[in-house]
């Protein structure tokens, strides 16, 4: 038995497309997502939203957090709800993805055409 396949260049590129579409999707989503987890000092402090304002997205898949000691605030086990955001927690990925992960799929299966 001989197959013979013939690739639609056309449906590639299309979906390699969506695909972006939605992993920017994705990406701008956790960072809209993830602000209200994220802890900043009272607001006296000087630079209190330091680590809230110095996040980036370098590219596709990659969100980072730039200020001073960003990594130490993410996995610290200090209650970060003293600062000026009560709803601050450490690991905010972690948390974004836990509670909104239905939403982040739906609107990824709108973008692709599954939903």
């Amino acid at each position: 038995m001989r197959l013979r396949f013939k690739l639609d260049g056309g449906a590639l590129k299309r979906r390699e497309r969506l695909f972006g579409k939605a992993q920017t999707y994705i990406d701008n989503e956790c960072i809209r997502l993830m602000t209200p987890y994220v802890p900043v000092g009272k607001p006296y402090f000087h630079h209190s939203g330091k680590l809230r304002d110095s996040v980036t997205n370098p590219s596709p898949g990659v969100i980072e957090y730039t200020a001073p000691f960003a990594r130490n605030d993410y996995y610290s086990t200090v209650d970060h709800t003293h600062g000026g955001n009560p709803d601050a927690q450490r690991m905010w990925f972690e948390v974004t993805k836990r509670k909104h992960a239905a939403e982040l799929l739906n609107g990824v299966r709108n973008i692709v055409g599954g939903g």
